[in-house]
């Protein structure tokens, strides 16, 4: 494989694609993320004293990246607005990966038009320009990801490393493959791919060793500040993994097939089939790339079971290794039928070739981006965060931080925005999350291994399989349901779009909770998109002690003034 070296007059078409691609992401219109709004608050509450928690006084790991949180909470002690400068670090992060992709190109031995298309296609790909934007790990863990291959491939795939500078690269790569397990989950799971290819690769034992060593230093010291801070090994965002909804996955494996133009993904196969002499350092260091796009996209994609959100956010980190493959690809896929036998070698056919690739992403960049004389929205993105009043969840905020005395309980769905900007305006408000992403009582309820295990149970004592099921089911929803009107919430919220979830309903319908709230119907919003239960006035004694006091008229008045 050839190296990066001798391709300054690279540097500056490169360095375009890296300005346009940060421009385009800065510009497209992108709604707030809600779960990143998680990160702002840890951060925050990390920033004045109160340590990595959403709640003051609970430890529970509710984010998926520890990495990407380290740098919230530095952005934070800095004083910076969190929902500013956190997606401009994201998109910081995307253009350092466009970078970096080319140079995976050039590690992988693609011509000029590969070497340029690779990084072009990334960095004018909607669906990463989207999660760059977002607040969320996406970006940095692609970088991450992106570097990391860059190390393994200068090590094993290279041509002439010294041992000195190849036993360097080894222990780089080992620390970075313990790093991956801290920015996402799934990065862990390139640890066994690098392990399975160096004992492929003429049983390299020793080397395989090396990489598990030092990636067993660097996430192993990860688990121990894990479980002193924490108490747990496993983070709380755990109870999203639910390989169940696998259909769910397979389309929106499908719908990111048919944004990147459906033939070119499909050319490493065409490829490989009708290639006739490859080169092993090259074909090896391909196959590697694309089994990072399988096993940490693809299987991960499915074995969670899909996003609840679209554009992708499980596929995109490893989208610059699809691409460097699919360039490679063409490079070198013959036809024997066809006339010209390598379609793709001259630029009519690269041409044609990169128009797929980009139709799709292109159309919705246009669509996302403000008309002439309509900056004032987009200006609004990268500046407000706590008064626009078009967001519901600012106007439940800032109804909220008036009438709920400091010391409240609230329980709610969608941990994002409301607990976020509470926090800004000074409220000590602890929430109950009703998803479980930040409380640890509802994850362990709702976890896979948790349900799988209420599972056997029921099967060992004889149910059947849709019994063993609906009983799972009802003992979730009834220890929900106890847990949540056994914490004496002061609110209960619960957004519409979530209204019609299982456990949702089955807490509405509960007799205690019929006893013990009401519905409030005072809320300034012109389209309510969340109902609000507080305390009865009269209560019976296994009902919470409200915080606020109930008035006459559906209103709600505050037991004590806000500070």
């Amino acid at each position: 494989m050839s190296e990066p070296g001798g391709k300054q007059g690279e540097l500056l078409p490169l360095l375009a694609l890296m300005l346009l691609g940060a421009a385009c992401a800065v510009a497209i219109y992108v709604p707030r993320e809600e779960d990143a709004f998680i990160y702002y608050r840890y951060a925050l509450h990390w920033a004045r004293g109160l340590g990595l928690v959403f709640n003051p006084g609970e430890r529970t790991e509710g984010f998926s990246s520890p990495l990407w949180m380290w740098v919230a909470g530095a952005i934070a002690r800095l004083g910076w607005i969190l929902p500013v400068a956190v997606p401009a670090a994201g998109i910081g992060c995307g253009v350092a990966t466009v970078a970096a992709t080319w140079r995976l190109a050039c590690r992988v031995g693609l011509d000029r038009w590969g070497r340029l298309a690779a990084p072009a296609g990334l960095a004018l790909s909607y669906p990463f320009l989207y999660w760059s934007r977002s607040g969320l790990e996406t970006p940095f863990y692609s970088l991450l990801l992106v570097l990391t291959a860059n190390l393994y491939l200068a090590a094993e795939h290279a041509p002439c490393v010294a041992p000195g500078r190849r036993a360097r690269l080894r222990l780089a790569g080992g620390a970075a493959l313990g790093l991956l397990g801290m920015a996402r989950p799934e990065g862990l799971l390139l640890l066994p791919l690098v392990v399975v290819d160096r004992l492929v690769d003429r049983r390299d034992r020793r080397g395989a060793a090396r990489y598990l060593v030092a990636a067993a230093v660097v996430y192993g010291s990860f688990l121990v500040w894990r479980y002193q801070t924490y108490g747990s090994l496993v983070a709380n965002t755990s109870v999203r993994f639910d390989p169940l909804l696998a259909g769910r996955a397979a389309r929106q494996l499908g719908g990111y097939v048919l944004q990147l133009g459906l033939l070119p993904p499909l050319l490493p196969a065409l490829a490989w089939w009708t290639m006739r002499r490859p080169r092993p350092d090259q074909h090896r260091a391909v196959a590697f790339l694309l089994a990072m796009v399988g096993v940490l996209s693809v299987l991960f994609q499915l074995a969670a079971g899909g996003e609840y959100r679209g554009e992708f956010r499980y596929l995109v980190p490893t989208l610059p290794f699809l691409l460097v493959a699919i360039w490679w690809s063409a490079e070198r896929l013959e036809i024997p039928w066809w006339s010209a036998r390598r379609p793709f070698a001259a630029w009519p056919g690269r041409t044609l070739l990169l128009g797929l690739l980009l139709a799709g992403s292109l159309t919705r960049i246009a669509q996302d981006l403000p008309a002439a004389g309509e900056w004032q929205p987009l200006a609004r993105q990268w500046t407000v965060d706590v008064d626009d009043p078009s967001d519901w969840r600012v106007v439940t905020s800032r109804w909220l931080a008036p009438h709920l005395p400091d010391g409240s309980l609230v329980a709610l769905g969608q941990m994002g925005r409301i607990p976020y900007y509470l926090a800004v305006a000074g409220r000590d408000v602890a929430f109950v999350d009703t998803l479980g992403l930040v409380d640890r009582q509802v994850a362990a309820t709702y976890r896979l291994d948790h349900k799988l295990v209420a599972m056997g149970r029921a099967l060992l004592a004889g149910r059947s399989l849709d019994e063993a099921r609906r009983q799972g089911r009802h003992e979730r929803e009834a220890r929900f349901t106890a847990y949540v009107l056994g914490r004496r919430p002061d609110l209960i919220l619960i957004e519409l779009v979530l209204e019609r979830s299982r456990r949702l309903q089955t807490l509405v319908l509960d007799p205690g909770f019929k006893a013990c709230y009401r519905e409030v119907v005072d809320l300034p919003l012109d389209q309510p998109m969340v109902r609000v239960f507080a305390p009865q006035r009269s209560l019976p004694g296994a009902c919470p002690s409200p915080a606020a006091e109930p008035v006459q008229g559906g209103g709600w008045a505050p037991g004590a003034p806000a500070r």
